[in-house]
């Protein structure tokens, strides 16, 4: 059984599984670059994009990253499915850059490929869940630098992946980005918080504290995104970039109390999970008769009363603040979306 495949190269014997990114293939040569948004806030939708805003977002990439001036092409690998953007522009870049990509079987547990004849990757492309497993079984040293999207990292696995990355010489990358602007439009190195522009892309923050995106090479104009930020500059520096506070969507209003879940969790992982374990869980917000909504944490699996109890009185020891979780509501098992985002309900 093949699990990756390498493009371009001869076609006649590709596996089943490379089917979908050959017809994307065959759509780019006729000119035509086409995606769906991931349907993480609705239903999945058909987006038609200009070949020229595809060029200038791998063009962009390749800036970004220092991947340009090589005299060879470079090295490349992803094991994204060709349905999502970070896929199909990862095919797109092999072509219009003339990287050689190493397709993997699309999997979130993908097998680490084999080092290339000239030592490692130069670049790569994985979600976090596809980092955790190449992790775990050794891939990193494959790579030179690993870009991760698709979703947050979890503070824990951040600090894992930065300490492995780092013994395996590996720099990894978090990307910010959406379909509508083909992927990301902005990264910042794990271990950092603060997001920093791509070349043509400008941004600001709009008056309900939404991140604004302005990327004129990519035909994005003036994009209110439903993601809260908050700018800031590095220490120690003048470079500005910005905070990810979460989905505007999700805020948590508790007695005039705004509260960003996904920041809030970040905090909060360090003292729940040695108690969580393997658990899946998030923050939202549930109807309250006083402050109007109370910070629930939710919690994936069999119910649990004791567990839930002894959560919350160390959350409150460790956490001692009002914005805090007061309750815990327990789900059998989480809604995903169709590229595995948990859906918050």
């Amino acid at each position: 059984m093949t699990d990756s495949w390498r493009f371009p190269g001869p076609t006649a014997d590709a596996p089943e599984w490379v089917q979908p990114f050959l017809e994307l293939d065959a759509e780019w040569t006729e000119g035509r670059a086409r995606g769906h948004t991931s349907g993480s806030t609705g239903e999945p939708k058909a987006i038609a994009f200009d070949p020229e805003a595809v060029i200038a977002s791998a063009r962009a990439t390749a800036v970004h990253f220092g991947l340009e001036g090589v005299d060879r092409p470079l090295r490349v690998w992803s094991a994204l499915p060709a349905t999502g953007i970070g896929g199909r522009m990862m095919w797109w870049r092999a072509r219009i850059l003339g990287w050689q990509l190493t397709q993997g079987r699309p999997t979130a547990l993908p097998v680490a490929p084999e080092r290339p004849d000239e030592d490692r990757f130069d670049f790569a492309v994985a979600t976090p869940q596809q980092a955790a497993a190449l992790a775990r079984n050794g891939g990193l040293g494959v790579f030179r630098i690993l870009l991760l999207g698709g979703g947050p990292v979890p503070p824990d696995l951040e600090d894992r992946l930065q300490e492995l990355g780092n013994a395996v010489g590996c720099e990894l990358h978090h990307g910010f980005g959406m379909t509508e602007t083909l992927t990301h439009v902005a990264t910042r190195r794990l271990g950092t918080t603060l997001y920093h522009a791509l070349p043509g892309v400008d941004w600001t923050v709009g008056p309900d504290g939404g991140l604004v995106v302005e990327a004129p090479e990519r035909g994005v104009h003036a994009l209110h995104t439903r993601d809260a930020v908050q700018p800031g500059t590095e220490a120690g520096s003048s470079l500005s970039g910005f905070r990810w506070l979460g989905r505007l969507d999700d805020v948590i209003n508790t007695g005039g109390l705004k509260v960003h879940p996904a920041d809030l969790e970040r905090r909060l992982t360090p003292l729940a999970l040695p108690l969580m374990g393997a658990r899946r869980w998030y923050l939202a917000g549930r109807p309250h008769a006083v402050t109007g909504q109370q910070v629930t944490l939710i919690i994936e699996g069999e119910e649990d009363p004791e567990l839930g109890l002894t959560l919350l009185e160390r959350l409150a020891e460790g956490h001692p603040h009002p914005d805090r979780p007061r309750a815990v509501e327990w789900r059998e098992r989480f809604e995903e979306t169709a590229t595995g985002k948990v859906r918050r309900r």
